[in-house]
């Protein structure tokens, strides 16, 4: 049990991983962070894609409550209601 708390190389093991053989190396330690900055980019690439949809939602349905307005004015004939109206979907 001497060497139980001794990692790669004679190097002490420290830290949470302490208990996990498979990160006494340095490549593990490499590979550890590796894969949590994927992590982190694959989480921050996620939130930026629903923004710009929410962003690309709002501003369609803006742009349909424009030509409502615009049809319930008399400013647009039902033709070119519809027609914008299709565009935008």
């Amino acid at each position: 049990m001497h060497g139980y708390n001794w990692g790669y190389r004679g190097i002490p093991r420290t830290g949470g991983f302490a208990c996990l053989t498979n990160f006494d190396s340095p490549l593990g330690y490499w590979l550890m962070i590796g894969f949590m900055a994927l992590v982190v980019v694959a989480i921050v690439l996620l939130v930026v894609g629903m923004i710009q949809k929410h962003a690309k939602k709002r501003d369609e349905s803006e742009a349909m409550v424009i030509i409502r307005r615009r049809y319930a004015q008399g400013e647009l004939t039902f033709d070119e209601y519809s027609r914008m109206k299709k565009d935008l979907q």
